[in-house]
C-alpha cells in the first residue's frame, strides 16, 4: 500500500473548502493536473472516491468527509511540529554552569549534546575548575555561573533541583590485600591522605564516629594528585566515586565500612532559575534517561 503525503491532504483540503480544482490550484500556485493526480493517488490509495466531480465543482462524499477530518487533524498537529522546532530555535542565551570536574566530565556530555540539538540557538559555557563545594555556591551568588552543581547542603537562598548523588569509597594501591568486609584495622599498614575540601573533611569526621583513627600523613587539593600517590603506594585515601573513575592502573576502589554519600543539587538564584533558558537547561541536565546514557551512570556509580 502507498504511503499516505502531506501534500495531498493539503490538497484534498483546498478542493473540499474551495469547491474546485481550479480555485484550490491558485490557492495553492501549482497547476490544476498535479492537484487532480495527488487526489487520484490518494483516492487509490484509500481504495474509495473522495470527491464528486461535476462540472459545477468538486464536493466530498461520505467517505471524503470522513477523511477530511482526520485530514484536518494531521495538518494541525504538522503545524504544531513545526511551531514547536521555530520556538525551541527561537530560544538563544548563554548559561554559565559552575561545576566540580568529575561532575562535568561524567555527568553533563550526553544532556548538552542533547540540547545543542534541540535548542541550538543556547550556549553553554561550563567551569568545572571548582574544588570546593562553597565555590560552587560563591560563583552562583557572585553572577559568574547561571547554574551550579553543588553538593548540598547549599545557601538556603539559593533554588535547588535534587540531582544525583555517589558514595565515598577507599582508594587503595592494588599491592594492599584487603579481605572483605573492610575493617579501619587492615588500613593501618600504610598513611592516610586526606583531600582537603570540606566535603571529604565532613566524611572524614563520620569514620572518625565509626572508629577510624588514622592520623593524617599528608592532605592535598584535588583528586587525581592523591590518585597518583596511591598508585604508586604512598598512602590510601576516601574520595568520592566519581572522581576516582575511570579506575586508575594501580589502585583499587573499595566500598567503605560505613555508608557515606555526596549528593548533588542544581542550584540557582531564584531570579535566574525563572529564565527560559535556565529551565531548560535544568530540564536536559536532570533528565534521567538521557543522564542514564553516560558510562558512570550504567556502570551503577551513581543513583538518583
Amino acid at each position: 500500500m502507498n504511503k499516505l503525503k502531506l501534500n495531498q491532504l493539503e490538497m484534498l483540503i483546498a478542493v473540499a473548502d474551495s469547491g474546485g480544482f481550479g480555485a484550490a490550484a491558485a490557492e495553492l500556485g501549482c497547476t490544476q493536473s498535479r492537484i487532480s493526480h495527488a487526489i487520484t493517488e490518494l483516492e487509490t490509495t484509500l481504495k474509495t472516491r473522495l470527491l464528486s466531480r461535476s462540472r459545477s465543482g468538486c464536493v466530498p462524499t461520505d467517505a471524503g468527509y470522513r477523511v477530511l477530518t482526520k485530514a484536518r487533524q494531521i495538518l494541525r498537529l504538522t503545524h504544531n511540529i513545526v511551531d514547536v522546532v521555530e520556538d525551541n530555535a527561537a530560544v538563544i542565551g548563554q548559561v554559565r554552569i559552575a561545576c566540580f570536574r568529575s561532575v562535568g566530565t561524567h555527568l553533563l556530555p550526553h544532556a548538552l549534546a542533547a540540547l545543542a540539538i534541540e535548542y541550538p540557538g543556547i550556549r553553554i559555557d561550563i567551569d568545572d575548575s571548582c574544588e570546593e563545594r562553597e565555590d560552587v555556591s560563591r560563583a552562583v551568588m557572585e553572577g559568574r555561573a547561571d547554574i551550579g552543581i553543588a553538593q548540598l547542603p547549599v545557601r538556603s537562598e539559593l533554588v535547588t533541583h535534587s540531582f544525583v548523588s555517589d558514595s565515598y569509597v577507599l582508594v587503595v594501591p592494588t599491592s594492599l590485600q584487603l579481605r572483605a568486609p573492610v575493617s579501619w584495622d587492615q588500613l593501618k599498614v600504610l598513611p592516610y591522605i586526606q583531600l582537603n575540601c570540606s566535603g571529604a573533611l565532613a566524611i572524614l569526621e563520620q569514620c572518625r564516629a565509626a572508629g577510624f583513627t588514622a592520623e593524617l600523613s599528608r592532605t592535598l587539593t584535588t583528586d587525581t594528585s592523591i590518585a597518583a600517590m596511591v598508585r604508586h603506594g604512598v598512602g590510601y585515601s576516601i574520595l568520592p566515586r566519581l572522581a576516582v573513575y575511570p579506575e586508575p592502573s594501580g589502585v583499587n576502589i573499595v566500598d567503605l565500612p560505613i555508608p557515606a554519600q555526596r549528593q548533588f543539587a542544581l542550584i540557582a538564584l531564584p531570579d535566574t532559575a525563572r529564565t527560559k533558558a535556565v529551565q531548560i537547561v535544568t530540564r536536559f541536565i536532570r533528565n534521567k534517561r538521557i543522564t542514564a546514557k553516560s558510562d558512570a551512570v550504567r556502570a551503577g556509580l551513581v543513583s538518583w
